[in-house]
């Protein structure tokens, strides 16, 4: 599930040093892309770049398959300039961190789910890759077939989840601790050029629901008639979010979307920690959830609790319709 107020905008590659365009071919067989933003010239040289659940990605691995050139090919349609000699670009590093990311918390759900990687998996994987990218070799295959495999075995296991089954329930449920820590709120989103409008309504008493009606451009983007995981909402939110007294307004909230000057007004009305017991409707629906959109689902809620970005990387992952992105860092790569 999405929240509307969380549908940031994905940020394009878009430079002076970007050139002749790539044919898109493995993320399209595999369903990930990786649009990243443009920040900072290079990535220094640490050996960590990520960690996932514990589990370091080495900066070495990024920068080794970032200036491979049949790698590269094969992840990415967006066009991006050869590297410079001995420099990763940005954004060339984030994509490939965005896989590696993606990568280990597969296999992770793969171990954790006791999923089997069959010989089935194993051929289509080698097949895949040789009718795609035949030129992959070394490091770089090896890190595509991994991939191709966990996703078709971890696939194969969530499409085998029994509503019924309480050990698969409480796996499913133990399994995304973060989603139910989940807040019951109302919140608007409201132009930069419909604020003072905003304000004399809510002076004369107008609920806040009834802004996205009296305020032109104003939007509903959150109900108390569906709670959402905390971690769902945009993070320049989380913070006014967790120090709202119950029931108080509280805006507007500047700075919630980058790049945009709307504002949020917002009310929680109640907060609280679902637990097992009373998570059998929401498991019910992850159920589906998962039947219909496959392990991308799934991924998309593992992600932002097992992952943590080098801030010479970037700042955070951000999961959305078009795969798992590792956005820009907050402060540019090189920046004293």
């Amino acid at each position: 599930p999405r929240v509307a107020l969380n549908d940031r905008r994905v940020r394009s590659v878009a430079s002076a040093a970007m050139r002749s365009s790539r044919r898109l071919l493995l993320i399209t067989a595999i369903g990930l892309t990786a649009a990243v933003g443009l920040s900072g010239c290079g990535v220094a040289a640490d050996d960590t770049a990520a960690t996932v659940g514990g589990v370091t990605i080495s900066a070495t691995l990024v920068n080794q398959l970032a200036t491979d050139d049949a790698f590269m090919a094969a992840m990415t349609n967006q066009a991006l300039q050869d590297q410079r000699t001995g420099v990763v670009e940005g954004p060339a590093a984030r994509q490939v961190l965005a896989f590696l990311v993606s990568s280990e918390v597969l296999a992770q759900e793969v171990a954790r789910w006791d999923a089997t990687v069959s010989e089935q998996d194993m051929a289509q994987g080698e097949a895949t890759i040789s009718q795609q990218a035949p030129e992959l070799k070394g490091r770089a295959r090896d890190s595509v077939l991994r991939y191709l495999v966990d996703r078709a075995a971890l696939q194969a296991r969530l499409g085998e989840i029994d509503p019924s089954s309480d050990k698969d329930m409480r796996r499913l449920y133990e399994g995304v601790p973060a989603y139910w820590d989940q807040v019951c709120m109302t919140a608007v989103v409201v132009p930069a050029g419909g604020v003072a409008d905003a304000r004399a309504a809510l002076r004369k008493g107008a609920d806040l629901a009834d802004l996205e009606e009296s305020v032109q451009g104003s939007r509903l983007a959150l109900t108390t008639e569906r709670c959402v995981p905390r971690q769902y909402l945009p993070e320049a939110l989380r913070t006014p979010v967790a120090s709202a007294r119950i029931g108080a307004l509280v805006g507007p909230v500047p700075g919630v979307f980058p790049g945009d000057d709307a504002v949020v007004w917002f009310r929680v009305e109640s907060a609280k920690v679902v637990p097992y017991s009373d998570a059998g409707d929401a498991l019910a629906e992850l159920v589906r959830l998962i039947a219909q959109q496959g392990v991308e689902s799934w991924l998309n809620l593992k992600a932002n609790a097992l992952v943590d970005i080098d801030p010479r990387y970037g700042s955070q992952v951000e999961v959305g319709q078009q795969g798992l992105t590792v956005l820009a860092p907050a402060t540019p790569v090189g920046t004293p």
